[in-house]
């Protein structure tokens, strides 16, 4: 098996350096990058050697190009393409960098497997699980910021699985892929898993997390085995060493997900009713002999927290104010 190679070749100062560095400090990319100013210096790199994508100025685009070791073509385009090159993939030039690696990436599923990427699977990957079976507590909120905290020392991703998450909202922007188009290339390719995953995830800070499924009836329709074998695939990647899985009762079959994991918060609030749910199904698990669920379950008591969801800034605020602080002491606890 081989990591793949990216060239990026611009003639611009500063722009293809600058672009392989950026790629290159990114974790368990696909491939390689290396970086040319110098079309000799191609040419002489290709007398020798295979290259995966080829990321070229449009400008700088020639024909004889095509008859070389190169898998695919990609013009770096500034909005102008020449006609005889009409044809070719293109990537706009002047978008940001992590934009362009996720169109990259999907490119790169279309001419490669992920037989011919080496993953670091040496990695002992915990499945953490927060669920509650009371609403309103926060669940959201303590799960994106127990993965930041997290993330500071492992790598950690989140998966969110309501049925209204509300991200577009709470993040303010429209997303390219969500969980659904992920589900959907890991059931036409599993192969592809590392690299589609690596184009669909957005990043909070230093936590990966993948946009929720857009429409609950998605959610409704996958079977829960489905999920762990998903959620299985992602961990076998060797990519992350946790996983953060924000749980709804839409889950097809909720206690089987949780005993699949290896650890559960329970977030709950101090009010009657809220306790007494809380009651009933820790009776419930007893009574069905779930008793592994009780026993790696942690009981997370939400503190009052006011969420402005107009400030964007309002994750970074709760990730170093008290509430951030009481996370760490939660973690501190299970340890």
């Amino acid at each position: 098996m081989r990591m793949g190679v990216l060239a990026i070749y611009d003639l611009e100062s500063g722009y293809a350096d600058s672009l392989m560095q950026y790629i290159n400090q990114k974790q368990s990319m696909p491939f390689k990058t290396i970086a040319f100013t110098n079309k000799k210096a191609l040419y002489k790199y290709l007398k020798e050697n295979h290259i995966d994508i080829l990321l070229i100025s449009a400008a700088d685009m020639e024909k004889q190009l095509e008859d070389e070791n190169i898998e695919k073509i990609i013009l770096l385009s500034n909005g102008k393409i020449f006609s005889e090159y009409i044809g070719y993939a293109s990537i706009y030039k002047y978008q940001s960098s992590e934009r362009i690696i996720k169109e990259i990436l999907d490119y790169f599923v279309e001419v490669h497997s992920c037989s011919k990427v080496l993953p670091d699977v040496s990695k002992d990957v915990e499945i953490v699980a927060v669920y509650s079976p009371v609403k309103r507590t926060g669940q959201t909120l303590f799960s994106l910021t127990l993965g930041q905290v997290l993330a500071n020392d492992f790598a950690t991703l989140y998966i969110n699985l309501e049925e209204f998450s509300a991200f577009d909202k709470i993040f303010h922007q429209n997303f390219d892929g969500d969980l659904s188009d992920l589900m959907y290339f890991y059931k036409q390719s599993p192969d592809t898993l590392p690299i589609k995953l690596k184009a669909i995830v957005n990043t909070l800070h230093q936590l990966d997390y993948i946009p929720p499924l857009v429409y609950s009836k998605d959610l409704r329709n996958i079977k829960t085995e489905k999920w762990i074998e998903l959620i299985e695939a992602i961990a076998a990647t060797g990519m992350y060493e946790k996983i953060i899985l924000d749980i709804s009762s839409m889950i097809g079959d909720i206690f089987t997900i949780l005993d699949f994991c290896n650890k559960v918060y329970m977030p709950i609030i101090n009010e009657t009713l809220s306790l007494m749910k809380v009651s009933a199904f820790e009776e419930y698990l007893l009574k069905s002999e779930n008793n592994s669920i009780l026993d790696k379950s942690i009981k997370v008591k939400m503190p009052s927290v006011k969420i402005d969801i107009e400030d964007e800034s309002f994750l970074d605020r709760q990730l170093w104010n008290e509430f951030g602080d009481y996370v760490r002491s939660i973690l501190k606890e299970a340890a």
